[in-house]
């Protein structure tokens, strides 16, 4: 579940934060990576300790998903080569960070499941 949290948070910052220059997107289940502190946002929504349920967790991320999609359909080329406020430099250097971010937590959420059918978590 500890994925699909960061990823909440992965679209929450490169996408409302970065892209659409919202100043605190962050729903409050939003989970920063292991090797940053929970307060890496102060001042923001984040909750380090919120524990919502699986399901909580799933119609958020879903929703940010819907989200990106619908602004992924309007993109134009200028609108890939803007620049944004952040060290990738574009809006399409912020999307492909979102992209990079959901495919690796794919393959992390595969290679457990995994294990769990093989016995070995």
């Amino acid at each position: 579940m500890e994925s699909l949290r960061h990823l909440v948070l992965v679209i929450d910052l490169w996408l409302s934060r970065a892209i659409l220059g919202v100043p605190d997107p962050f729903d409050p289940m939003a989970l920063p990576p292991t090797f940053m502190p929970p307060t890496l946002f102060p001042g923001t929504s984040i909750d380090p300790a919120a524990a919502p349920t699986y399901d909580e967790v799933c119609d958020v991320l879903n929703g940010r998903i819907g989200a990106l999609c619908a602004y992924v359909d309007t993109l134009t080329d200028d609108e890939l080569a803007r620049a944004v406020d952040a060290h990738v430099g574009t809006v399409g250097g912020a999307l492909a960070v979102i992209v990079n971010e959901m495919s690796a937590h794919d393959r992390f959420i595969n290679r457990d499941l995994d294990a769990l059918d093989d016995g070995v978590a």
